[in-house]
């Protein structure tokens, strides 16, 4: 065996070097080529993560702008079908929802828009009342409102490889959004419920308090109208006892009838102010009038002093102020056997300062905090000394609040007590708009009136009566008809000077009545004989064409001045 040559050497080393080039090229190869394609599933998962991530970003940026879009529109707007429609129709432009099918169940939850809308085949999916759950590829969430089933949201969906629990949440909160606005227009339902009942029973009560204040001050106008009319005949002196007997309890009667009444209006928001100028003598002619022959049977002093400058003229609601003095100086000289009571006033600071003082029996400590209440006493037993009604106070309260002003006392049981009023008002003038306060004078002032034609219409024959009677005293003979059928009537058969008109009358009021003749053309005064004293009724009066009001029961030195105003 020869020896190999130098370049067989040369040439096994350069085949050798090629083969283990060739195999080191394919193992290369192989693990280039695996590489590709580990390197090809990695995109290919990518791209499949980055489509489901895009997805679930457009399907969530989708359910959040409708979330906003329609949170907005419940609470601008009431909830009904086409609201709700147009909610399922903003939902199916997700390519994730293909159907929506609302229900709702308005017998369960009283108030909700009981509707079904949306695709009905999705109906027949069976809904579970407390927690969302899927029906293959179609979603069913219930809706909950106050803890009852308000009925459920059923959707056709296409996941698109988007995860479902992924899809209930978002879901999920169209639904929760959908019982906010259910619930909202239940609270709304009720809410407006409740205003339609209090309405309801507001005016309920103002007819209640209305018809209440006529019954009972009709009769008690034929009373006190036949007592004032039986004084003015020869009486002697037990039938003068007698008579004075009935007048004090006639009072006492209309002052309890007028405490329960302004009560009752105080309750039921019917209590207002009418504004008229006056002046602080009117006042104290009342006072004067009224309480010194009381305190002069009583055997005690009686004293109105004022202090400093007072305005020639007030803008106020006069006959409340009086009402207000008339029940404190009252209260004062029906506690007080001995000494004195005054009546103090002064003009401060736009404001009238009123004090009453008594010497009297006092208020005890216990007493002072419910002094102010309705219905309250110093002393409740059957036995008590002291007659009322326990109003009197409460409404002196109310009436100074109702102007703005204020009320306080101070008393020491057995030395007496001090009544202070701060009332601010008005300075008015003689020229002013608002109406002069004229007072009320006496009668033996007035003479007789020249003959006019008067026509009373008014269904009481006690009342008739009366102001017949009242009339006659002043050279007055009037006609009377019963309903405003019958003043009609007689109105197209005779001319009248004055008609006296009841309000309350069957057949035919004396409102349209009063129409009715004014727009026949009858022209002459019209006054209402009412027990009207809210300022609605009055407006009503006036409304319907009458020109004054006579109110119940009235005296025949008012009727004396509403004949002289109307007629001179």
């Amino acid at each position: 065996m020869s020896p190999e040559s130098p370049m067989e050497r040369k040439l096994k080393r350069e085949i050798a070097a090629r083969k283990e080039a060739e195999k080191l090229l394919e193992q290369k190869s192989y693990e280039l080529y695996h590489a590709n394609q580990q390197l090809n599933l990695a995109l290919k998962q990518l791209q499949k993560q980055t489509s489901q991530d895009l997805h679930k970003f457009e399907f969530e940026e989708h359910i959040d702008s409708t979330l906003i879009y329609f949170g907005r529109a419940f609470l601008s707007r009431t909830l009904d079908s086409a609201l709700l429609t147009t909610l399922l129709d903003r939902l199916t432009q997700s390519p994730v929802i293909e159907h929506v099918f609302l229900q709702l169940s308005p017998d369960q939850v009283d108030g909700l828009v009981g509707n079904q809308l949306g695709v009905s085949e999705l109906a027949t999916i069976q809904p579970y009342v407390e927690v969302p759950h899927w029906q293959h590829d179609d979603l069913c969430l219930p809706l909950m409102v106050e803890r009852l089933a308000a009925g459920h949201l059923v959707f056709a969906t296409h996941p698109d490889n988007i995860e479902r629990d992924f899809i209930v949440k978002q879901l999920s909160l169209v639904g929760e959004l959908l019982c906010s606005a259910l619930s909202r227009q239940l609270i709304m339902k009720r809410q407006d419920e409740s205003r339609k009942r209090a309405e309801e029973s507001e005016k309920a009560t103002k007819e209640f308090v209305a018809m209440i204040n006529h019954e009972l001050r009709t009769p008690l106008n034929g009373l006190l109208g036949s007592a004032e009319l039986l004084s003015d005949t020869p009486l002697d002196p037990e039938q003068l006892s007698y008579l004075t007997n009935l007048q004090h309890s006639g009072d006492m009667l209309r002052v309890i009838i007028n405490d329960l009444l302004d009560f009752s209006k105080m309750n039921a928001g019917m209590m207002q102010l009418i504004l008229t100028q006056f002046r602080w003598q009117d006042l104290e002619h009342t006072l004067n009038g009224i309480f010194s022959p009381k305190a002069h049977e009583k055997k005690i002093e009686f004293v109105v002093n004022t202090r400093g400058e007072f305005p020639t003229y007030w803008i106020g609601d006069v006959e409340r102020i009086k009402q207000i003095l008339v029940n404190l100086v009252g209260n004062a000289i029906k506690f007080t056997h001995r000494g004195a009571v005054t009546v103090a006033a002064r003009w401060v600071d736009e404001r009238l300062l009123l004090r009453i003082s008594d010497t009297g029996i006092g208020i005890p400590l216990a007493a002072h905090d419910t002094l102010f209440d309705p219905f309250t006493q110093v002393d409740r037993s059957s036995s008590r000394q002291y007659e009322g009604t326990g109003l009197g106070l409460a409404i002196c309260k109310n009436l100074v609040e109702l102007m703005n002003g204020s009320i306080d006392f101070s008393s020491v049981e057995g030395e007496g007590t001090e009544f202070f009023v701060s009332i601010p008002l008005q300075v008015g003038t003689q020229d002013a708009r608002v109406p002069i306060y004229e007072g009320r004078p006496s009668r033996s002032q007035k003479p007789p009136l020249p003959e006019r034609a008067i026509l009373v219409v008014d269904d009481i024959r006690m009342n008739q009566l009366v102001i017949n009677q009242m009339l006659k005293k002043v050279n007055l003979t009037p006609d009377n008809c019963e309903n405003g059928i019958e003043a009609i009537k007689a109105v197209e058969s005779k001319p009248y000077d004055l008609i006296f008109m009841d309000c309350r009358m069957p057949g035919m009021d004396g409102f349209d009545a009063t129409e009715r003749l004014r727009e026949s053309g009858f022209a002459m005064p019209i006054i209402a004989l009412t027990a009207a004293t809210t300022l609605e009724e009055r407006a009503r009066c006036m409304a319907c064409g009458m020109n004054d009001i006579l109110t119940k029961p009235y005296t025949a030195t008012e009727l004396d001045a509403i004949l002289n105003k109307w007629l001179s």
